[in-house]
This record gives C-alpha cells, sequence and structure tokens, in this order.
C-alpha cells in the first residue's frame, strides 16, 4: 500500500460551506415558526408535563370552568401544582386530575378536601383549593378525593336560575321598598345597628348553630321547607294573612292582659309535669288490670248488643216524656229550693231526736207496746197473745161500738152487760170461783183474805192498783 498524504492547511483553506437554495431557507423558516409557536402556545402543558411532581385526583358533582394545564392549584393560598384533566364518570360526576409539586402530597394528610373557587368575587378564572386532612394519616394518591369531601361554588346567576318570576318580582319591590326605606331615615338605623352589631355577633352565632339543630344537614332545610308551606297557605287567599296578622295582634293583647297567670301557670308547670307523671305513673298498674278485664268483658259487650238494640225503641219512645219531665222540672225547682231549709231544720230535728230518744223508744215503749198480757198470781194463766197494741185497737173498736147509735139528738152510747168466770163483780180486780164462794160463805178463806179491797192482793194480778 501507499503511504498516506496529509491534507496541507492550505487545501483546508479552500473548503466552501455549502450554500442553502431560497426555496430550502423559506421551508426551514417555517418549521421553525410552526415549531416555536406550539411551543409558544403548549408552553404550559410541556411545562407541566417536563416538571417533577406527583399526581393526584378528585371527584368533583360537576364540571366547573376548569382549563386543563391553565387552572392552578393551590393550598393555604400557595401556588402548588396545576390541573391536567377532567373526565366525566359513569355515574355524572367529574374526575379531575392535578399535578402537584414536590412534596405536596406528603402534606395532604390522611383525608383531603378540594373545591373549586374563584379568583375574584364575581368570577374570573377558577382554580382548586386543597385542604390538608387528618395529620395521623398519609394521602397516597392511588384513590381520588371523594365527591363528600369536594364542592363547587354557587355563584348568584345559579342562584337566579331557581328563583321563580313571582319571587323576582317580589325582589324588584324589596329592593325599592329597601331603598324608599333608607331614604326615609333608615340610614341612621343602619348605623346604629352597625355600630351595636359586633357586641351581638357572638349571641347570634350561637343562635344560628342552634338554628341548624341537631342534625345540621336536614333540621333547617325542613325548617325552610315548613315555612315555605306555611307560607303558601297563608297567602293561598287574599287578606288571609292580614286577618291572621290581626288574629295574632288580639292574641298577644289578651296574653299580655294575662300575663300574671301565664307566669303563674308557666312558673308552676314543673310541678304540675311532675305530678302529671306520677299520675300516670300509678295510672299505669289500672292500665294493666283495665286490659286484663277487657279480655274477660268482651263476651258481655257482645251479648250487650242485643240488649241495646232492644233498649233503641225504648229509648225513642221514653223522648217524649223526658221532654214533658223539663217542664216538671222546672215547676219543681222553686219546691226544692224552699225545701232545702225545711230539710236543713228536719236534719237539726233529727239529730236532737237521735240518741236517748231513740233509744228510749226503741227500748222500753217499742218492748211495751209490742208485749203480750198474761196474768200473774192469781191471775195466772189469765190473759191471751193479743199485744198491747191489739188491746189498744180492740178497746177503740170497742169504744166506737158503744157510741155507734145516733138520732137528731146526738150519740147514744149503750151499756152491754156479760157475765165470765174473771169479770169484776164490785171490785177492779177479777175474782176465781173460789173467792166467789168465799164471800157466800160455802168455803174458807184462802191466802188472799184480807190482803185487800175484796180479798185480792194487786200486785199479784200483773197490773197496777
Amino acid at each position: 500500500m501507499g503511504a498516506l498524504k496529509r491534507p496541507s492547511f492550505g487545501a483546508l483553506g479552500r473548503i466552501r460551506p455549502a450554500v442553502l437554495s431560497p426555496k430550502a431557507l423559506g421551508i426551514l423558516v417555517i418549521v421553525a415558526v410552526v415549531v416555536f409557536g406550539i411551543a409558544a402556545f403548549q408552553k404550559d402543558r410541556i411545562a407541566t408535563t417536563l416538571s417533577s411532581g406527583d399526581t393526584v385526583q378528585a371527584e368533583f358533582p360537576r364540571d366547573y370552568k376548569l382549563v386543563n394545564y391553565k387552572s392552578r392549584v393551590k393550598m393555604a393560598g400557595v401556588i402548588v401544582g396545576k390541573v391536567t384533566g377532567s373526565e366525566k364518570t359513569d355515574h355524572g360526576t367529574f374526575l379531575v386530575s392535578m399535578k402537584l409539586d414536590d412534596g405536596v402530597r406528603e402534606k395532604l394528610g390522611g383525608q383531603p378536601s378540594a373545591a373549586v373557587r374563584p379568583t375574584l368575587l364575581v368570577g374570573g378564572d377558577y382554580y382548586v383549593s386543597l385542604t390538608p386532612g387528618d395529620r395521623t394519616g398519609e394521602f397516597s394518591g392511588d384513590v381520588p378525593i371523594p365527591v363528600k369531601r369536594t364542592t363547587v361554588p354557587v355563584e348568584l346567576d345559579h342562584v337566579l336560575q331557581a328563583v321563580t318570576p313571582h319571587a323576582k318580582q317580589g325582589l324588584r319591590a324589596a329592593i325599592g321598598q329597601t331603598d324608599a326605606t333608607l331614604r326615609k331615615g333608615g340610614r341612621q338605623a343602619v348605623r346604629k345597628l352597625l355600630e351595636n352589631a359586633p357586641a351581638t355577633l357572638n349571641p347570634a352565632g350561637d343562635v344560628l348553630n342552634a338554628l341548624r339543630g341537631s342534625r345540621p344537614g336536614k333540621d333547617l332545610t325542613e325548617l325552610v321547607a315548613g315555612f315555605q308551606s306555611a307560607a303558601d297557605v297563608l297567602t293561598k287567599r287574599d287578606g288571609q294573612l292580614a286577618a291572621t296578622l290581626d288574629s295574632l295582634h288580639d292574641t298577644s293583647v289578651a296574653l299580655s292582659a294575662a300575663r300574671e297567670p301565664v307566669a303563674q301557670a308557666v312558673a308552676t308547670s314543673p310541678e304540675t309535669l311532675r305530678t302529671t307523671r306520677s299520675g300516670l305513673t300509678d295510672l299505669q298498674g289500672t292500665l294493666d288490670r283495665l286490659t286484663e278485664t277487657a279480655g274477660e268483658f268482651r263476651p258481655s259487650a257482645r251479648e250487650l248488643g242485643p240488649l241495646l238494640d232492644k233498649l233503641d225503641p225504648v229509648v225513642a219512645k221514653a223522648g217524649p216524656l223526658v221532654n214533658d219531665l223539663r217542664g216538671l222540672l222546672d215547676d219543681a225547682e222553686p219546691l226544692v229550693r224552699r225545701l232545702v231549709p225545711t230539710a236543713r231544720d228536719a236534719t237539726g230535728t233529727m239529730r236532737d231526736v237521735d240518741g236517748p230518744v231513740l233509744n228510749r223508744v226503741n227500748g222500753p215503749i217499742r218492748e211495751t207496746v209490742l208485749s203480750p198480757w198474761k196474768g200473774h198470781g192469781v191471775y195466772e194463766g189469765g190473759g191471751n197473745d193479743n199485744l198491747f197494741y191489739e188491746e189498744l185497737g180492740f178497746l177503740a173498736v170497742d169504744g166506737a161500738k158503744v157510741f155507734q147509735t145516733h138520732d137528731h139528738n146526738g150519740a147514744l152510747g149503750r151499756l152491754m152487760a156479760g157475765v165470765g168466770g174473771r169479770s169484776v163483780f164490785g171490785s177492779a180486780a177479777p175474782r176465781s170461783v173460789e173467792q166467789y164462794l168465799e164471800m157466800l160463805g160455802l168455803n174458807e178463806p184462802g191466802p188472799q183474805e184480807g190482803s185487800g179491797p175484796g180479798g185480792g192482793d194487786p200486785s199479784q194480778f200483773g197490773g197496777t192498783p
């Protein structure tokens, strides 16, 4: 092989660069301008794609004016990333992808939340605001932030779309009346309100928290719905609300006049409630026994049905009688009123009779009136089974028979003679056959001789001398 020849510097100095044609140069310039334009328009996408960081996702209830690679992501007001994508899910929500700077994901905690917010009060650009959650946990980013921890703004135009035309007219009228009120001295009242407002904000906050109820997500909503229903009822007819307010005014006046009894009733209501509770507790046993009795009473109740059916005609026929009795009762009312003092006096009289008098009547007098007469001593075996009051009756009848004959001169009394073994013979005491024989000298005197008139001892006859 032949030896290689080195080129001399003189030969290099004679090399000339290749010259492009005007056409190729124009194409090159156009390509460079297009590439520069694309890079200029896609600089946010390119910068975000080329930047390092973590990609996380959040599920929002609806798409709200977020622009890919332009809408920013902030945390505590500091820009920490950008929105890289948004797509609609199968159940109607929107899944937003965000690329965060290095180290931001670790600061989100265990359960972060996200919200779409406007940069200005009236709108403008929108960004995603991230709020850290539980510090004890860590957000891995594998699972999107759920929709229950995301929110979107509610702007005035959406609110106005939900307002009905009648409500808009009422809103215009309210604004006009508010303006007239402010012109007629309402400004001073507003100033005083603003002066006194700071001291009332804390109590007002407590009141607003109380208005939310024990279920903040439901109680106030149900209360507003109830007010809406009440408003519909009150405004259903013209003048109904005015009449209701007038009635409310009358009620307020009546309550104001009776404020002392109402206050006393409110003051005693706790004790009344306690007493009522005790009474209800005591009544529980009665109700239990009544429940047991009710089962046994059912057969009797079934048997009462036919009886009540038969009583219906009786009650219908008794109706006229009851109606007639009303007049009788009205006429009897004065008599009953007059009998009241008599009843009081009779009560006193009965109280006086009660005691020794009734005891004497129920004792010796009753025994004497109801006792039969029996002879004693020489009258042993005499008498009969007639009671004392019966003998008095017989005596009255015999007396009436004596004077039963009448003529124009008056009543004539008749004497009836009779003889019996024990009839009166010259003495007030009856004599036996032996006594009559002794009086005739046909028999020796007995032990009764000389003991009294006619030889009898009245103390042995069971009567009075």
